[in-house]
């Protein structure tokens, strides 16, 4: 019978005190569980886009470019020392005249008893001087006339005056051409002589390029008809003397 008391009494105290314990174990419950964050979103794979073709992200550095080469003259030029003509593109080395040429004072030299060895078919020409100390006077440089001696009078055994042709005999003016004297691009030991009238050819006939005294001749070939090419001889007994020749007869 006590028991059965017992029962119904503690019976009772659950029911009273049943709402509170139900709300403390649902506070409890609340504090216990974690609260859920919102979930974040996964990362989204990035797309690459891909370059159209001749197109980079990021642009190589260009190779750099080779210096441009030193330009050259238009001109041939020549390789071994000496003195050249340059006459329709091409260079024509020119072959020393033996002994010193005679200062522009003297009106005639002595006779040179050899033709020309270089023969140049333009009187259109230019003048290259290569030197090994590159050093040239131009009031010394110039270009000159040599004259053939067309005939020689002198006198014959029997004391007579006679004219005779004097062959092969040529001599050198004091009279000469107006070139200038200039340098050449780049090249310290070459000197350049030209006209310095535009246009300027030399008449056919043979001619001397004297440089520091040395004398280096050619022929401009074609009809003689300069009459500065031409000088007649008079061989007299104190030596030989020279004139003009005369104009030819028409």
């Amino acid at each position: 019978m006590t028991a059965i008391l017992l029962l119904i009494a503690s019976a009772g105290t659950a029911a009273v005190y049943w709402p509170r314990l139900k709300a403390q174990l649902t506070a409890s419950s609340q504090v216990a569980r974690p609260e859920r964050t919102p979930k974040s979103p996964e990362p989204q794979p990035t797309a690459i886009t891909t370059p159209p073709v001749g197109e980079t992200a990021e642009r190589a550095p260009e190779s750099p470019k080779e210096p441009a080469q030193a330009a050259y003259p238009s001109m041939p030029l020549p390789t071994t020392f000496g003195v050249y003509a340059l006459s329709e593109g091409h260079l024509h080395e020119l072959k020393p005249v033996p002994g010193k040429i005679p200062d522009r004072r003297v009106a005639i030299s002595a006779a040179i008893n050899t033709p020309s060895v270089t023969t140049l078919m333009d009187g259109d020409v230019k003048f290259v001087v290569f030197r090994p100390d590159g050093g040239v006077d131009a009031s010394g440089t110039e270009v000159r006339v040599i004259a053939k001696v067309s005939r020689s009078m002198g006198v014959d055994a029997t004391g007579k005056a006679a004219i005779v042709s004097a062959g092969d005999s040529w001599v050198i003016r004091s009279m000469s051409y107006p070139y200038k004297v200039g340098p050449i691009d780049d090249q310290s030991r070459m000197l350049l002589l030209q006209p310095e009238q535009d246009g300027f050819a030399l008449a056919p006939g043979r001619y001397i390029v004297v440089v520091k005294g040395m004398g280096y001749d050619f022929t401009v070939a074609g009809t003689i008809t300069d009459p500065n090419q031409c000088v007649e001889r008079i061989n007299a007994a104190n030596g030989a003397f020279y004139s003009p020749c005369p104009p030819p007869r028409r």
